[in-house]
């Protein structure tokens, strides 16, 4: 293996190398610094305001959430005026920066160094000598790498080799991580160990000073961005000194990427970004009548743009006000009025104004996942987004035969599955970003668990100097299962989860959100059926488990299912084309069955033998899982399917 240059897979990166991030082979490393892309490889990001402001507002929840999680009334004199300095307001999106990676065409001998994508280090740089008698304890700084020999002891007397010692000390209180490290004046420093697999057995000993715990030195939670004298270092929890525990260094063990999959819509330069959500959403759902009577032809979002070119163009603006008639002897507002009625602005301000009332401020996420839907079904108009539903495949097949076969296996799927509508995504721009990293233990399994989250900082000791996110944009193919929506109200009010069916089903998806009840467990039922899917695909698609994706639609009750490999292959074209019958029939068995069982079926309702996904593959963690939500025999009084 060579350790002078390694490779992770584009359409992964996100998950492995950001910066700060931390890589076992053979011995540990940090990704010290990323290069800005320079040649060319990357496809272009179409809606980069979009996905930068989407990334911001989860930047900024996330972050602000685990400063005030850590904001509490203290007898160490806690500064709430410095907290709230580091929280992130609106205004800082101006310092946040999309990134992209520079991808490489492979390592070769001779190696282009345009092509090199970032550079690493070893970390952490604490070593002890393999000769438990010995146990030598040494932390090498850069400038001495060079110099230092892990072949030979430094002590006399000592054949032994040195080892890498990677592990940490984190902070469950604070979030801070520091490097296995001690240190006694200029003394040598001896680690103690009676069993190298037993981690709480060991000490280190100075030269002249009695064995120590090093585990239960306290952390006294300084802030790591404050570089000022020690004894006056900000404080960023408020807490008593805690122990901090150890955690080996593997990837996505002591700092954890948090990613997420965006769709890249197409942008308009002349919509403001606030109102393009709602435009996008009035086009879906066909709120611009008025438009097609008169342009006599779809409304689509180009269509849309060049009504807002037209109208913010001054020139052509204050030429029309001089020479036609219409805007001659009248106010000046009475000539902005007339003017907006020329391109339709007024009315289309009406329909923005209706939609900013069902879906506010703080509803934007929720329309941003409707919209992204929509433009995956191809309902925005979009030109990049070309979708065949299984109804248009079926209608072109000309053999009789085939035809009645591939309808009469769709109607099973419905019947059986309460599957509403399965449409092809031939060609889809997919971005994988990320956006931050999680200090140490991550526990998403316990309710109201806030994680020590900590953006992508430009400069770590100046948080001011703003953050990166960063991306790798790349296009693929996906299939979407839509559900059908009265069957799954039918299901919640079975389950006591609403008490009444809704007479307006599509009003009432589209209305959930994150925190209802009813949002979570349309969330579970997509999840599991997503879950099963992808691990009963392998035999028709040819890919891995390891090369897919998801993203999951509550507020539509649709689940898109995507190839991430770098290489599209077709896979879920043939599934969809020729495998679909057997695909959903393979998923029976694992519903019905886990080796675990009845331990799996009773606690969770999934585990690693029926369910799980490799975790790049399920942004959420494996959580919201459940086999129970098609059986109904512990959790849920009636299942899903039949």
């Amino acid at each position: 293996m060579n350790l002078r240059f390694i490779d992770f897979p584009a359409s992964s990166a996100v998950f492995h190398i950001t910066k700060g991030l931390l890589f076992n082979r053979l011995i540990a490393f940090k990704v010290r610094s990323i290069i800005p892309d320079e040649n060319n490889k990357n496809i272009e990001i179409h809606n980069k305001p979009r996905l930068k402001e989407r990334l911001f507002e989860r930047i900024k929840d996330k972050y602000n959430a685990r400063l005030r999680a850590t904001s509490k009334p203290s007898e160490y004199n806690f500064k709430d005026e410095y907290k709230k300095k580091m929280l992130i307001k609106d205004e800082k999106l101006d310092i946040f920066e999309l990134k992209l990676f520079q991808v490489s065409g492979g390592i070769e001998d001779d190696l282009d160094l345009r092509d090199i994508g970032g550079d690493f280090v070893i970390y952490p740089m604490t070593f002890v000598c393999k000769n438990l008698n010995c146990g030598d304890l040494q932390v090498i700084k850069y400038k001495d790498i060079d110099k230092f020999n892990p072949k030979k002891c430094k002590r006399k007397g000592c054949n032994g080799e040195y080892e890498q010692l990677s592990l940490m000390l984190f902070c469950e209180t604070c979030g801070n991580v520091r490097p296995f490290e001690y240190s006694y004046k200029n003394e040598e420093i001896t680690l103690i160990r009676e069993s190298k697999d037993s981690i709480s057995t060991w000490k280190v000993r100075a030269k002249t000073q009695p064995p120590i715990d090093v585990f239960r030195l306290m952390c006294n939670h300084i802030d790591p961005h404050d570089k000022g004298p020690y004894n006056l270092r900000q404080r960023i929890s408020s807490s008593k000194p805690t122990q901090q525990t150890p955690l080996t260094v593997t990837e996505g063990s002591i700092y954890i990427p948090v990613t997420e999959t965006n769709i890249d819509i197409p942008t308009a330069p002349d919509i403001e970004m606030g109102d393009l959500e709602y435009i996008l959403n009035a086009i879906a759902l066909d709120l611009f009548p008025f438009l097609s009577v008169v342009l006599k032809k779809a409304i689509t979002l180009e269509i849309i743009q060049k009504l807002y070119e037209g109208f913010n163009n001054d020139t052509v603006k204050e030429m029309t006000y001089n020479i036609d008639p219409m805007f001659q002897g009248i106010s000046d507002d009475e000539k902005e009025k007339k003017w907006k009625e020329k391109f339709f602005i007024d009315k289309i301000e009406y329909v923005i104004k209706d939609l900013k009332q069902k879906y506010p401020k703080e509803k934007r996420e929720l329309l941003r996942e409707i919209n992204d839907f929509h433009a995956l079904t191809g309902r925005l108009g979009l030109s990049r987004f070309e979708t065949v539903s299984f109804q248009q495949y079926v209608d072109e097949i000309i053999e009789p035969i085939k035809k009645s076969n591939k309808i009469r296996e769709f109607n099973k799927i419905k019947t059986d599955y309460y599957i509403d509508n399965l449409i092809y995504v031939p060609n889809v721009t997919l971005i994988n970003a990320c956006y931050g990293v999680i200090n140490g233990i991550y526990k998403f399994y316990e309710e109201g668990f806030v994680p020590h989250f900590n953006p992508i900082w430009k400069n770590l000791s100046d948080p001011s100097k703003g953050f990166y996110a960063y991306c790798y944009p790349y296009e693929t193919e996906g299939i979407i299962l839509q559900l059908n929506k009265i069957k799954i109200c039918e299901w919640l009010k079975e389950n006591e989860i609403i008490s009444e069916i809704p007479i307006d089903v599509d009003d009432f998806f589209s209305s959930i959100q994150f925190g209802d009840r009813a949002y979570k467990e349309v969330s579970i039922l997509l999840h599991t059926l997503s879950h099963l899917l992808m691990r009963n695909s392998s035999l028709y698609t040819g890919l891995d488990l390891q090369s897919y994706g998801e993203k999951i639609f509550p507020t539509t009750a649709a689940i898109f299912f995507y190839s991430s490999s770098s290489i599209n292959i077709g896979g879920l074209q043939f599934i969809f084309e020729n495998e679909l019958f057997n695909w959903f029939e393979g998923i029976k068995y694992d519903v019905r069955e886990c080796t675990l069982d009845p331990n799996c079926i009773k606690e969770k309702g999934a585990c690693f033998a029926c369910m799980y996904v490799p975790e790049f593959v399920c942004k959420y963690f494996n959580q919201d899982l459940n086999r129970d939500v098609f059986l109904g025999k512990v959790k849920y009084k009636k299942g899903f399917w039949k």
